[in-house]
């Protein structure tokens, strides 16, 4: 039963639950839903990264769900336990655009049993959630971005399409295979058991990194029209990302509020390294939000 709307109205059977929904083309893409059972008012969407799966944000999903929040980790297309096709089910390459189609093919059911539905968006998910935040303005209760990995401004397409996934110059069907995850964790555990991780992406397909730069040139271009409040978190250091720039380009969108959270001492992973911390901001940046939301 791939029916969201039916599957919601149910008590979940396990913690976590792995599903599938149709998509925006009507194809099967996975999901990991923690649901408390009962009516929450409030349901949060994961996104995640580049090279990961809804995996790498369980620990992060499971402390919002301690919080009271009903989670909802997506597995993009080509990632984790959804389908691997490069094509749509018409038989055309996936474009930037199926990807936020897709994140609004799950979004919309829920907001028929949730009064607000947040996304929270990691490393290339925080890019997703951007663009869909354009997409589709008021759509969503807010946007939590998370270590956002953004195309540096002013480079030749080539770098740009390296810079994607945050390697130095190397071949383009390899970028992926360069994956370092000392750039990712601090904890040496940690970085062995991504290292390890056979569902983590090795190679990204050249139209892939198309689409990730065509969305990139979107959010840039429109990013004046995001209007939904925002919270930030940059690690420091990240050798993924150019925070100025990245801040730069956040302040021209017009969103209600942007509040930014600097986590020191910590690396670009965040809902790894450090959830309790990241699940307590949240939480306390939600609550303000509804509260407002609510007249208060």
């Amino acid at each position: 039963d791939y029916d969201l709307g039916k599957y919601l109205s149910t008590l979940p059977r396990k913690l976590p639950e792995q599903r599938q929904y149709h998509a925006s083309d009507g194809s099967l893409q996975a999901f990991t839903g923690y649901r408390r059972g009962g009516k929450q008012s409030v349901a949060l969407i994961y996104l995640h990264g580049l090279e990961g799966h809804a995996g790498w944000g369980r620990a992060l999903a499971e402390k919002l769900y301690e919080r009271g929040y009903d989670v909802y980790a997506l597995d993009r297309r080509g990632s984790g336990h959804s389908s691997r096709s490069p094509k749509t089910v018409n038989g055309r390459p996936v474009q930037f655009e199926d990807y936020v189609s897709d994140v609004h093919s799950f979004l919309k059911p829920l907001k028929s049993y949730y009064e607000s539905v947040y996304l929270v968006g990691y490393d290339w998910g925080a890019r997703l959630s951007l663009a869909y935040g354009i997409a589709y303005q008021n759509h969503s209760g807010g946007l939590v971005l998370i270590s956002p990995r953004i195309v540096v401004p002013g480079l030749g397409i080539t770098q740009r399409m390296k810079s994607i996934a945050g390697l130095d110059p190397i071949t383009e069907r390899d970028m992926a295979a360069e994956f370092d995850p000392e750039k990712h964790v601090t904890s040496k555990q940690i970085q062995a058991a991504l290292a390890e991780d056979k569902a983590r992406l090795k190679k990204l397909d050249e139209n892939f990194l198309k689409q990730s730069l065509r969305m990139s040139e979107f959010i840039r271009t429109y990013i004046y029209r995001i209007v939904q409040p925002m919270q930030l978190f940059i690690a420091r250091p990240d050798p993924l990302i150019d925070e100025k720039k990245l801040v730069s380009l956040i302040e021209k969108g017009k969103q209600s509020a942007l509040d930014i959270q600097y986590v020191d001492g910590a690396k670009h992973a965040l809902q790894i390294e450090d959830p309790d911390r990241l699940s307590r901001d949240i939480h306390h940046w939600i609550k303000y939000q509804e509260l407002l939301r609510a007249g208060g």
